[in-house]
């Protein structure tokens, strides 16, 4: 039997032999009469001992399955001493058998359904009933065992089965199955047109639009509208275009279904509205679920609620879809952003921090100068402290960010820049023999200052190489000391000697340095690497700040 789940099915034979067992019966007499015997004959009444326990221990478990804890106890007290004892055993297996198979309810325990060690795990992560291994799977999709400590695939796999198979037993109190309708739905979605009353949420790949046509039908003149927008915007397999596609797609579906409005319709009282969904999606069992593929019928457009973080992004990239559209002479754009500039607070109606809501307008209004900026003093605090974690045991991962820190600085890249610098774009005056005494660099190589070229030189030892003798000119500038082991890392690892980071890995690299910091310094006004990379080019214009925002590694 697969230790993902038991069956509880007893068959009359089963029932007929526990009956003669508690009677009084002996083992072996009881396994040759009702059950086929496959023993040895050597230790036939060991094994036939073991087969009535077993037995009787479905039968215990069917018992608390059905919420009779009193049927229960009288099975495991065992055979009866008495005639009365005996028939109250008899009479117990008797409603027992009565009751039939039971089904799973939310309020079970894991360990009626489960084996005995795939339970225990179960419950190490807080998983106690059903409920909340739906309530998880939910969440997380039906990859959601790749949470939990010492679950594998093929349990995760045995139990997604069984969840499915009872989809439609374990359910709420208001009758609906509890197990989310798409999860698991691997059905492929079919084209169709964006219109308020649309059968189910479809992608924007999905989504038709006729250009011919946009007077007539205003929801695909929206479609039609970001479209051009994405593809003059980003590179169609980049994290940016798919970070703008995600925020597009989320409001054109929003604007036609809740507001039954086209996209140049959209005023600040919609902008309102929108930001306070955005913070709650509902009806959740339509807007939310966990990740899936795009193409199947799973898809949602939310994993749940958005954070002050995620809230803020949003509003950057849809302020950079309203100036696009105010630049090529779309009508109605201005209604969109808030009245009265970076003043306005508008995140405050949905119960953000203050703070939070000033960055937030000024972000939508395309200030890359107001709130949110770091000066020279939080940098330098941020990087001592970074300096100080990275002389600690398992420094690595500080020493790496302080290297990105020190290069955001001094080099002020737009942050997906970074993961393409190369040593051959360092100019290191050891190395260069051209730099004589006096004589002024006739190359365009970056010059960094000796604390960073410090920061730079301890990261490049984590990774084993010299930043003064590389292997190779091609050698990036900043990749991990230690490859993760994943499929993706090993086979960047098999492609070439020195990885980069990706935009992604550095992303949340520098992330988990400043949300640690934050912890000890609650008023450090970055938020995300975007930020520092923001201050590092503060001395650009607003119009600038405003054609460029999200292009710095956005992340999907």
């Amino acid at each position: 039997m697969l230790t993902g789940s038991h069956s509880v099915s007893l068959t009359r034979s089963e029932f007929a032999a526990v009956r003669a067992y508690v009677q009084g019966m002996p083992a072996a007499m009881v396994v040759g009469r009702y059950l086929a015997d496959d023993g040895d004959d050597e230790d036939a009444g060991e094994s036939a001992l073991r087969t009535l326990l077993g037995l009787r221990d479905r039968m215990v478990q069917l018992a608390h399955l059905h919420d009779r804890a009193d049927l229960a106890e009288l099975l495991v007290a065992g055979p009866g001493r008495s005639n009365r004892g005996m028939d109250r055993r008899v009479d117990a297996l008797a409603e027992l058998e009565r009751l039939g198979t039971a089904a799973p309810r939310a309020e079970h325990g894991v360990e009626l359904w489960f084996g005995p060690s795939l339970a225990r795990r179960l419950r190490d992560a807080e998983i106690v009933t059903v409920k909340s291994l739906i309530g998880l799977i939910n969440l997380r999709g039906t990859g959601w065992w790749r949470r939990v400590p010492r679950i594998g695939a093929q349990a995760g796999q045995a139990i997604n089965r069984w969840l499915a198979e009872h989809r439609e037993l374990v359910r709420t109190p208001q009758g609906q199955p509890m197990l989310a309708a798409h999860v698991g739905n691997r059905a492929p979605l079919a084209r169709g047109a964006l219109v308020p009353g649309m059968p189910r949420l479809l992608p924007l790949e999905l989504l038709a639009s006729d250009a011919g046509a946009p007077p007539a039908c205003p929801f695909a003149c929206g479609v039609h509208v970001v479209r051009k927008w994405l593809h003059a915007s980003a590179p169609p397999a980049g994290a940016t275009y798919a970070a703008y596609r995600k925020e597009a797609e989320r409001l054109l579906l929003w604007s036609t279904i809740e507001r039954h409005k086209g996209l140049a319709a959209l005023d600040e009282q919609d902008r309102q509205a929108y930001l306070a969904f955005l913070a709650d999606p509902q009806p959740a069992a339509r807007w939310c679920g966990p990740r899936a593929p795009r193409q199947t019928a799973a898809w949602r457009p939310f994993a749940g609620p958005l954070g002050d973080a995620s809230l803020r992004h949003s509003m950057r990239v849809l302020g950079a879809l309203w100036a696009w559209m105010a630049r090529n002479g779309y009508d109605s754009t201005a209604r969109w952003l808030p009245i009265g500039g970076p003043a306005r607070d508008a995140a405050a109606d949905i119960g953000m921090a203050t703070a939070v809501g000033h960055m937030a307008s000024a972000l939508d209004t395309g200030s890359a100068a107001g709130e949110g900026v770091v000066d020279d003093m939080a940098l330098v605090r941020f990087t001592a402290w970074l300096e100080n974690e990275s002389s600690r045991t398992g420094g690595m991962r500080y020493r790496a960010a302080a290297a990105a820190v020190a290069l955001l600085r001094e080099c002020r890249p737009r942050f997906a820049g970074l993961v393409a610098l190369r040593w051959k774009d360092l100019r290191v005056l050891e190395r260069v023999p051209e730099a004589e005494a006096g004589e002024a660099p006739d190359d365009d190589r970056l010059v960094l200052s000796d604390t960073a070229l410090a920061a730079l030189r301890r990261h490049w030892q984590d990774r084993g190489l010299d930043l003064y003798a590389p292997a190779g000119a091609d050698v990036p500038l900043l990749g991990p000391p230690v490859a993760p082991p994943t499929r993706r890392a090993q086979r960047k690892l098999a492609s070439t000697a020195h990885p980069p980071y990706s935009v992604r890995g550095l992303h949340a690299l520098l992330s988990a340095a400043i949300t640690r910091y934050r912890r000890l310094d609650a008023a450090f006004p970055a938020w995300s690497p975007r930020e520092l990379a923001r201050e590092a080019r503060h001395d650009r214009t607003t119009s600038a700040s405003v054609e460029e925002v999200g292009t710095e590694g956005e992340l999907p």
